[in-house]
């Protein structure tokens, strides 16, 4: 089945120092991340991946870090509206993980089928002391699941009768997901955080766009930081150096436009994959 339309969802931004994210490379290079989701679409089912932040985990205007963000439950319902979508259109929701920046939203679709990863949730219930300290899960999230109706929790690699590919992808978190998506132009891989940006797994990129459409200058990761540029949010690096080079050998070729990550802003401007 390659029939599977892939459309990125802009569900809000958070403006982070480029080092916190590529291992301390560009520290000075304050860069506006998008919070994102993808809709995927076969003609019968609408597939949500993911359901952003919540209005509540961002404080005074501000997010993980401390760093200036926006977003919010309205953010993800004006995203579906422009793609004539209403939450009781949802049929699936498909968690990559469920960080407070992909999860916060879930009680708008109580009425999806809900998938994730048994490891995932968990982590949720008993996160790292360093976890807790990053706050990367909603203390709302675990009440919210239990209102949700229809939850499938996933143990591993699970293929979809549809066609869809669920990879699990530890290192960010226990039980994170990587989503294979077959289209017409070939397998594109939805990552969630692991990693969040391309630059992770092609660290000798030396430009990033921007989502005002124009592209900064970025230091290429130099060689005794190779194969892959970690941050300071991956929890086990073993567990992540496994799940990258995982991810290697799904996409339908090692390049980065394969590769729609969580929060790259070429993804959101180019919006439609397939």
């Amino acid at each position: 089945m390659n029939n599977w339309k892939i459309k990125s969802l802009y569900y809000g931004k958070i403006t982070v120092p480029k080092g916190n994210l590529s291992c301390g490379l560009d520290p000075e290079l304050l860069l506006d991340f998008p919070y994102m989701g993808y809709l995927l679409q076969d003609g019968k089912q609408n597939i949500l991946v993911d359901t952003g932040i919540h209005e509540d985990n961002i404080v005074d205007g501000k997010a993980w870090a401390g760093c200036p963000a926006e977003g919010g439950s309205r953010y993800v319902l004006e995203s579906l509206e422009k793609e004539g979508l209403k939450p009781k259109d949802i049929d699936t929701v498909i968690y990559t993980h469920l960080h407070n920046d992909h999860a916060g939203c879930a009680l708008l679709f109580p009425d999806a089928f809900t998938i994730f990863q048994k490891d995932e949730y968990a982590n949720l219930l008993d996160p790292l002391p360093t976890q807790k300290i990053r706050s990367d899960f909603d203390k709302r999230t675990p009440g919210d699941i239990k209102k949700l109706k229809n939850i499938c929790m996933i143990e591993g690699d699970v293929k979809l009768a549809n066609g869809l590919e669920l990879y699990k992808l530890p290192g960010h978190t226990s039980g994170s997901i990587g989503i294979v998506v077959p289209t017409s132009e070939g397998r594109y891989v939805l990552t969630g955080d692991i990693p969040h940006l391309g630059i992770s797994l092609f660290p000798k990129m030396d430009k990033m766009q921007l989502l005002d459409g124009g592209w900064a200058d970025i230091t290429p990761a130099p060689d005794n930081m190779m194969p892959f540029l970690f941050n300071s949010v991956i929890y086990d690096h073993y567990a992540a150096y496994a799940s990258f080079n995982k991810l290697m050998l799904l996409a339908e070729d090692f390049k980065p436009q394969w590769y729609l990550t969580g929060h790259d802003m070429w993804i959101i401007l180019k919006h439609s994959f397939g």
